[in-house]
């Protein structure tokens, strides 16, 4: 990433990588520690895990990235790839949930 701020942009273009399965991708996510995981669902993360790996210069605060997540058409863009975020695991609370990136399931 630049020192730009991430945009709604990068997000999507990590997710696209990640259903991709591209090597580089995968590697941000096992080098990433804590709050990221592949599993058989799909790709689990915190939002702040998510945010520290796309943004790891912190050009966007969190809270701004947070609101620029919930503010995007994200879903709608990932029906391209038939993917969707979902929640994984409900804490009630935003920022210690756990969301899922998975393909859709079939019809």
């Amino acid at each position: 990433m630049t020192d730009t701020a991430i945009s709604i942009d990068d997000v999507r273009d990590f997710f696209a990588a990640v259903l991709e399965r591209d090597a580089a991708a995968l590697q941000r996510i096992e080098a990433s520690g804590e709050g990221l995981e592949l599993h058989d669902q799909g790709f689990v993360f915190s939002l702040a895990a998510l945010h520290a790996v796309l943004d790891p210069g912190k050009s966007l605060a969190y809270r701004d990235f947070r609101k620029l997540l919930y503010d995007s058409t994200l879903n709608q863009e990932l029906s391209a790839f038939d993917a969707e975020v979902t929640l994984f695991q409900s804490s009630g609370k935003i920022d210690t949930s756990l969301y899922c990136l998975r393909q859709r399931p079939l019809a």
